[in-house]
């Protein structure tokens, strides 16, 4: 299964660091000691805080994936431009250069979020496949039922969340239909009655065979019988 993008798991703590690094700065420009940070706070402008709540802000939206990340985006480079702008035009630690160089590579850093794929993650949480639950190889009997429709088989992987059961008649495959919901009863010596809904459905291709994928209605049943007879299969 693949990982979480890298880019993702950095980017939270790289901004946390630099909102950090405001603080710091001034410990290692003015030798302020540690020990006395409301020195330290005080000597931070207005803008300094707003630039360091607002790279928190990010730096959190970030690691929960909010999509709020592409609203606060333009509000913190405008935040930056001006803080930097502020110290290179009228501070005297910093040149002009320097603030203007670290805005750029900043503002390069926040390039990643309109990759296609990183975009796609962000507004589509459906597609984090590294949150996808492991899925078990057991074959297991099922009987489902849907209106009129009743079909034995057998499932030919299992997860937390659902089963894909194998359908080899493709016109009794069609007589399901995506989002429709219905009742599976697991077969064997302790029988389990689960709602699920169709999600996907498959006619054999490359390696997954004829059949569909099936996420389960999380209720009392899928709780408190599901959840420990699959533990208890993969133990």
């Amino acid at each position: 299964m693949r990982n979480k993008p890298l880019y993702l798991k950095l980017f939270p703590l790289l901004a946390f660091l630099i909102a950090i690094s405001f603080p710091l700065q001034i410990y290692f420009l003015y030798s302020i000691p540690l020990s006395e940070p409301m020195k330290i706070l005080a000597m931070l402008t207005p803008l300094n805080l707003i630039s360091m709540t607002a790279l928190f802000i990010i730096s959190i939206l970030t690691f929960v994936l909010s999509r709020q990340i592409y609203k606060v985006i333009p509000l913190l480079l405008f935040i930056l431009f001006a803080n930097n702008a502020i110290v290179g035009l009228y501070g005297t630690d910093y040149s002009l250069l320097q603030v203007g160089l670290s805005f750029i590579l900043f503002g390069l850093s926040l390039k990643p979020f309109y990759n296609r794929e990183i975009r796609a993650i962000i507004l589509n949480p459906q597609l984090r496949w590294w949150k996808t639950p492991a899925r078990y190889n057991i074959i297991q009997p099922i009987h489902l039922h849907a209106g009129i429709t009743d079909i034995n088989t057998m499932t030919s992987n299992v997860s937390t969340t659902g089963i894909f059961a194998e359908i080899n008649d493709v016109a009794k495959l069609n007589e399901f239909e995506l989002n429709q919901i219905i009742d599976i009863e697991l077969l064997g010596k302790n029988k389990l009655n689960l709602k699920a809904v169709v999600v996907r459905k498959s006619y054999g291709e490359g390696s997954t065979p004829t059949g569909f994928g099936l996420e389960f209605v999380r209720n009392q049943e899928h709780s408190k019988q599901y959840i420990p007879w699959l533990k208890k299969m993969v133990l």
